[in-house]
């Protein structure tokens, strides 16, 4: 009878499983395993996630790591890197670290305080995970990626304010221009950005406003001009599903009836920001205008 082979672990060093006889040499360079950095493998069936590819890093040998910025929100459960994505590490101070693909390495300094032990090698806790979050990438990015730190309630506007004050690290000063546009009421990515283009062109509805009409809930909306009576809603991708669009068109109608004008943004209008800021100002314009004058 032939013996059954050992399963092999969703992630695992190619010479710890040749020693233990679970693979052959032979077997690293086969049709079994997939290679995620040199000397790190993972079963060809399993998925390969942003979180698998953190857990290969702490395999690399490299235990001078501290995970940091979007890969360590996504071992907190934010969603901010994909699987194709660098895995974004921190090389502790007076330890030489060998660069690798699919490794950002960065040498900046870090905080004794601001790391704890996680798998083979550190995690950055939240505040400073944020702060790398804030500054790294394009402001848009970030302030969205921000949003989604503190809507998962990783860290708070308050602590985070308090981690930023007085620094004086490299990216501090995108870091507090970062923070200071974000909103944890931001429900996605997209209203964000919606958000902070609109704050760019002097537009400052009130975000995620709840709107009663004679006392009765009608909805709550993505942005609200109060003054123009003006709705601006990020119009997500609907999923076929009927019934979804059928409420949506319900709430649209409540809201016209309680006199506010709706204005809508896609996904595929967002190709164009220029464009829609425009609309939207004008639409501004035009609902200011319409409003009736007390005399």
């Amino acid at each position: 009878m032939r013996m059954r082979r050992p399963e092999l672990p969703e992630v695992f060093v190619g010479r710890d499983a040749v020693r233990e006889g679970v693979l052959t040499a032979s077997d690293l360079r086969g049709p079994r395993v997939r290679r995620l950095y040199r000397g790190v493998y993972c079963p060809t069936g399993v998925r390969v996630s942003h979180e698998l590819r953190c857990r290969a890093a702490a395999l690399t040998g490299e235990g001078a790591l501290v995970l940091t910025g979007r890969s360590a929100a996504v071992v907190r459960g934010v969603e901010l890197a994909s699987a194709s994505d660098p895995v974004e590490v921190i090389a502790l101070p007076g330890c030489r670290v060998n660069r690798r693909p699919g490794l950002n390495v960065r040498r900046v300094a870090i905080d004794a305080g601001d790391h704890e032990p996680w798998e083979t090698i550190s995690i950055a806790r939240p505040e400073r995970m944020a702060f790398d979050v804030l500054s790294t990438g394009p402001l848009i990015r970030a302030v969205a990626d921000g949003d989604r730190v503190l809507r998962a309630k990783l860290t708070t506007e308050t602590r985070m304010a308090s981690y930023l004050e007085g620094r004086h690290d490299h990216g501090i000063v995108r870091a507090r221009e970062a923070l200071a546009l974000c909103d944890p009421r931001a429900e996605s990515p997209p209203e964000s950005e919606l958000r902070v283009r609109m704050h760019f062109a002097d537009l400052h509805p009130e975000p995620q406003l709840h709107i009663y009409a004679d006392g009765e809930f009608v909805a709550r909306v993505d942005f609200a001009f109060e003054e123009e009576r003006l709705v601006v809603e990020y119009d997500g991708e609907w999923h076929g599903r009927r019934s979804a669009l059928a409420r949506d068109r319900v709430r649209q109608n409540a809201l016209r009836k309680a006199g506010w004008q709706i204005h809508f943004v896609t996904k595929e209008m967002m190709v164009n920001p220029n464009a829609v800021i425009d609309e939207i100002y004008g639409a501004v314009l035009r609902a200011r205008s319409a409003r009736p004058r007390h005399l």
